[in-house]
């Protein structure tokens, strides 16, 4: 039987209640089976995390608990060198025929800067979920070419079977990775 699997990557450091929630928002929107969260081991666009791997999947099988469908994956801290999403994505294709990358659309933003990103967009699906008040500037829509890639319906997005992105416009929560270590750094 298969299964809609969504891949949801990040630092996680730490992993919050923002991070849950658009799992969740994605899960239920594109009827995912289960979510992956892929801690990066090394980053090339960002600075390294502050926990270790192995801390950081330790907090996600914590925060993952009780949520059904919800899965750590070590797939990254298992390689060598600086962690590349469009690698990552063509290993778990191999092992998951309906598989979607999810990302946040501030991630999305930033996508030209990252590793053969025209790759990542060409040869899977990406979902974005939309945090308030997060926008893409017309610039950056037309290099990544979205108006080109843009589906309306989750039928549509897994029918292409590649190529394509939908918008899932709608998550409330907007805590971020950034604004929990400034609160914590605050005391």
């Amino acid at each position: 039987m298969r299964q809609r699997v969504g891949v949801y990557g990040g630092m996680f450091d730490p992993v919050h209640k923002g991070h849950l929630a658009l799992a969740r928002y994605a899960q239920q929107a594109l009827n995912l089976d289960k979510v992956l969260f892929v801690p990066c081991k090394l980053p090339n666009h960002r600075e390294a995390a502050h926990a270790s791997g192995s801390q950081r999947l330790v907090m996600l099988r914590l925060a993952c608990e009780g949520e059904p469908g919800f899965e750590p994956s070590a797939v990254e801290l298992e390689r060598d060198g600086v962690s590349y999403s469009v690698d990552t994505l063509a290993e778990l294709r191999s092992e998951h025929e309906d598989l979607v990358f999810l990302m946040g659309r501030d991630a999305l933003a930033s996508l030209p800067r990252w590793e053969r990103w025209e790759t990542l967009l060409d040869e899977g699906l990406t979902a974005v979920v939309s945090r308030p008040d997060a926008v893409v500037a017309n610039d950056v829509a037309q290099t990544l070419r979205l108006a080109d890639r843009l589906v309306e319906s989750p039928e549509a997005l897994f029918a292409a079977r590649r190529g394509r992105l939908i918008l899932l416009d709608g998550l409330a929560n907007s805590l971020s990775s950034s604004a929990v270590r400034g609160e914590l750094a605050r005391g």
